[in-house]
This record gives C-alpha cells, sequence and structure tokens, in this order.
C-alpha cells in the first residue's frame, strides 16, 4: 500500500522508518511557511535579524554572566509575569497587534533588563514567547521567533545604553538624573523593537497605529515599578501584577465592548474582533474545517484620491454591506485592513468556498455608490475586488490568513478583480 514502508528482502513492514519519514518531511525546511513569503528581501531580513539576535545574546551573556544574587528578582519577575500573563489571557487573545509582540509581558520584560543580567533578562523574554505559542495564539513560527528576536535585541540595546551612562536606577533614592535616563532607556527599547517590526513589515499608518504605540509606551514605563520593587521591595511585586491585570483587562476589555467590536467605519467586526471569535471558532470540536477568504479591493486608493474620503468610506459601507448579504449568520466577516477584509467560512469545503467567493467577487462589482449630479463625468462609482482563499485548520488560523494572502497575492498578479483559491490549480476570473 502507498506509505508502508518495506525491507528490499522480504517485504516487513517497518513502521518506524514509516513515522520517521513523516516527521522528517513535515519539519523539512522547504516545508517552512518562512520560505513562502512573497519577497524574498523579506526572508532574508527576518533570518537575519533572528542570526543577530542568538549572536547577540551569547556575546552579552559571556561578557555579563549572571550572578547568584539575581536568581531571585529573576524568579519573582518570571512568576510575576506567567501568572500576570494567564490571567489577562481573555484579553490578550483578542488584542490588537502592536509594535511590541510581548503586550501585557513587556513591564516584566522591560523591568528584567533593568535589574538582570542579559541572559537572564533574554529568558524573560523566551518564557514570555513560549507562553504566547501555547497559551495566547500561535503565529507562524517565523513570525514568533522573529518577534522574540526583536524583542531580546530592543533590550540588549537599551541595556546597553544603561551600562554606558552608569545608571545605578535601584535600591536608592531616584534622582531626576537617574529618572531621566530610565525614561530615555524605556524609549531606546520601544524605538529599537519598532524599527526593527517596521523594517519586516513596512510603515503602519499613524492614525491606526496610535493606540498601539500608547499601549507600548504604557507597559514599558509601568516596567519602571516593577523593576524597583523587585530589587527593593519584592513584597510590592504581587500588588502591582495585580493592578496591571485589572488595568489591562479593565482597558482594552471593557472599552472593546463599547466601540472597538465592530469597525465604526462599516458595521463588521475589527481585527481583533474577527480574530478571536475566528480562534474561538476553530476551537469548537467536530464538523468539516472552515475557509478563510481575503479580500482586497481593487485601486480603492486611486478612487479614494480622485472622489475624496466621504465616497471612499461609502464604497467601503457599501462592500461590507454587500458581505453581509452574501454570507450566512454563522460566517464572519471582519475589516483587517485599510480596504481589506477577512470571511471565515465555518464547515466549508474549498470548492464551495471559491463557488462563495466568486458570487461576491461579482455582487461587489456590480455595486455602485451614488456621486454628487454634475454637468459631466460619472453618476455612480463601482469598484472591483481581488480575493484570495484557503482552507483552514483547528489552531492553524495564521498558516491559512498566510496562504490566503500568497492567493491574494496571486489575483493581483494576474490582472485583479478574479479570484485565486491556495492551490495553485484552483483560480477563476
Amino acid at each position: 500500500m502507498v506509505g508502508d514502508s518495506t525491507v528490499a528482502a522480504g517485504g516487513e513492514r517497518r513502521p518506524g522508518r514509516f513515522l520517521s519519514a513523516l516527521v522528517l518531511r513535515r519539519w523539512a525546511l522547504r516545508r517552512w511557511a518562512l520560505w513562502r513569503l512573497p519577497r524574498r528581501g523579506q526572508v532574508w531580513y527576518l533570518v537575519g535579524i533572528d542570526a543577530l539576535a542568538v549572536a547577540a545574546v551569547v556575546l552579552a551573556a559571556l561578557r555579563f554572566p549572571p550572578g547568584a544574587a539575581m536568581l531571585t528578582p529573576f524568579a519573582l519577575l518570571a512568576a510575576g509575569m506567567l501568572v500576570s500573563a494567564e490571567l489577562a489571557r481573555p484579553v490578550e487573545r483578542h488584542r490588537e497587534e502592536t509594535l511590541l509582540g510581548p503586550g501585557v509581558d513587556t513591564p516584566w520584560i522591560f523591568a528584567g533588563v533593568l535589574v538582570l543580567r542579559p541572559g537572564l533578562a533574554v529568558a524573560l523574554v523566551v518564557l514570555s514567547a513560549l507562553h504566547q505559542w501555547f497559551r495566547v495564539r500561535r503565529k507562524p513560527v517565523h513570525r514568533q521567533v522573529f518577534g522574540a528576536a526583536a524583542t531580546a535585541l530592543a533590550g540588549l540595546v537599551a541595556g546597553a545604553f544603561l551600562t554606558a551612562t552608569g545608571v545605578r536606577p535601584l535600591g536608592e533614592v531616584l534622582g531626576t538624573r537617574t529618572v531621566l535616563l530610565l525614561t530615555l532607556a524605556g524609549l531606546v527599547f520601544l524605538a529599537v523593537n519598532a524599527a526593527l517590526v517596521t523594517g519586516a513589515d513596512g510603515p503602519r499608518r499613524p492614525r491606526e497605529a496610535a493606540a498601539g504605540y500608547a499601549f507600548d509606551a504604557a507597559m514599558t514605563a509601568f516596567g519602571l515599578p516593577l523593576a524597583w520593587a523587585a530589587a527593593a521591595a519584592p513584597l510590592l511585586v504581587p500588588v502591582l501584577a495585580g493592578a496591571t491585570v485589572v488595568l489591562h483587562r479593565g482597558g482594552l476589555g471593557g472599552g472593546r465592548r463599547d466601540h472597538v467590536t465592530l469597525d465604526p467605519g462599516t458595521g463588521v467586526l475589527t481585527a481583533a474582533s474577527w480574530r478571536g471569535a475566528a480562534e474561538a471558532r476553530l476551537d469548537r470540536p467536530g464538523g468539516a474545517g472552515p475557509a478563510v477568504l481575503l479580500l482586497d479591493l481593487d485601486h480603492f486608493r486611486l478612487l479614494n484620491d480622485r472622489y475624496g474620503a466621504r465616497i471612499g468610506d461609502a464604497v467601503l459601507r457599501a462592500v461590507a454591506g454587500t458581505l453581509r448579504d452574501e454570507v450566512r449568520a454563522a460566517d464572519l466577516v471582519g475589516r483587517s485592513g485599510g480596504e481589506e477584509f477577512a470571511v471565515l467560512l465555518p464547515g466549508t469545503g474549498a470548492f464551495d468556498a471559491m463557488a462563495i467567493a466568486e458570487r461576491i467577487r461579482l455582487r461587489i462589482a456590480s455595486t455602485l455608490v451614488a456621486l454628487k449630479a454634475s454637468g459631466d463625468g460619472p453618476q455612480f462609482v463601482g469598484v472591483t475586488v481581488s480575493i484570495g482563499v484557503a482552507g483552514c485548520s483547528p489552531g492553524l488560523l495564521d498558516e491559512a490568513l498566510l496562504a490566503a494572502e500568497q492567493a491574494l497575492l496571486r489575483a493581483k498578479a494576474a490582472g485583479r478583480n478574479r479570484t485565486v483559491c491556495a492551490e495553485p490549480d484552483v483560480s477563476s476570473s
């Protein structure tokens, strides 16, 4: 039978060799999602940052080996980070992505930068990444590793800044100079991480990223009292940890119920709310695997520049309304970017998902938005859409989104206004 492993002499089955072959095939380098990224420069950038982080951590750990006296504050920070991260997990799973990947772990990591030697500080970064992978949400491996590498490099640079300035911030009264230098160290930590992430993903729109910047800055600032408490007043660490969780859950959780769940411009789910709902849907046992659609409006920026933001917003609302009309009540529709939408179709195979995507594409192409009456020019404006389709398995939402994004890029490259499936032999236009 196909898949059985046999020896030539006697035809005896060797299940051990069969299982080993499966493992090797699964983890073969050529199957990693990293190599399927559309831009080769991005691939080597991610690999280069990962390699630089490993080299920098090894050199820093050898140059500044941790002492036994630092094990107690390390254990205190590690325990506090993991407990607070677990308590904040329901909110973290639905939080919008920001430049600093650790999220609620950020104050603990920055506190480690201030009070620990580099090796132990980076160990907090690794613990945070592992907790996110196993307990919060799984990104593609290359993104998870890159996020940890960027945070580790940012911490090392901030620590080098403190060493170069001779700051001894803890266990004593903080002077004005010390406070200023600690603030600058926090800014260095934020700036280096932001620069590394921007190098991989490109710049974000300031208006859309402002809330994320504020969140990262607030989490980093909270690392200052945590660092002081870990070194000088350990009994305050649980108090500060509880305050972190309460503020985090209250600010992001409570506010989300009022105005973040639905995108105010289109009435569909925000990116974070869509992801949280999609992950919750994928966690349900049984049923056929869902499909994911990624939609991007063709030449939307040209339309926006020509007719203005008011007409552009009206087009987005019309597209969102079309999406809601064309899918079932159980399907999830969200806005994943400026002119991008995402749809989760539970219990839908690739063939049916392609049919649904085609129906959506044709319906959007026939959707028109009225312009002001004028003596010349069109009285209505419309837009077309390119769609990427991919199947999805439980726990592999990010892999499905990556596959759908690659299919979407192929649809764009093939001329736009078409639907492409992640399977290379299934496409329609």
